[in-house]
């Protein structure tokens, strides 16, 4: 009984990936998460997963030049769902995760490392336009 007292963490599926992962956020509004990191020779990665009956399935990735920080959905209509990152090198990008080729906004913020990242939705939350916070050693 004092165990049903104390928050449990609960492991109902797991994935063994070959990258280190840096962030992971659910996708609004579905059984699809995001998980965002770099792979060892310093590329950046973002793969859209699926829960399944069967488990976890990759339904897509794509990779750029650095190594992803951190990302929000935050800032993103629930149309949309356009994933907001930060990485290594100071920029954030907005991506569509239907066309991954070129960022929908991108923007160098920060001299270094993008820690942190969150966003806040007009369209969400009845009150301005979308906006994004980043967070680095610069300010």
């Amino acid at each position: 009984m004092e165990k049903l007292q104390k928050p449990q963490i609960i492991c109902h599926q797991q994935q063994t990936l070959n990258y280190a992962v840096h962030d992971v956020k659910w996708i609004p509004c579905s059984s699809k998460f995001v998980a965002v990191g770099g792979k060892s020779n310093g590329s950046g990665i973002v793969e859209i997963y699926s829960l399944t009956g069967e488990g976890i399935e990759k339904k897509s990735d794509f990779g750029k030049k650095e190594h992803f920080k951190c990302c929000t959905f935050d800032a993103s209509s629930l149309r949309n769902r356009h994933l907001a990152t930060g990485d290594f090198c100071g920029r954030l990008q907005v991506w569509d995760l239907e066309d991954t080729l070129v960022p929908v906004y991108k923007s160098t913020v920060h001299k270094a490392v993008i820690n942190a990242i969150d966003g806040v939705s007009g369209n969400n939350s009845g009150c301005g336009a979308p906006e994004i916070a980043t967070a680095s050693r610069d300010g």
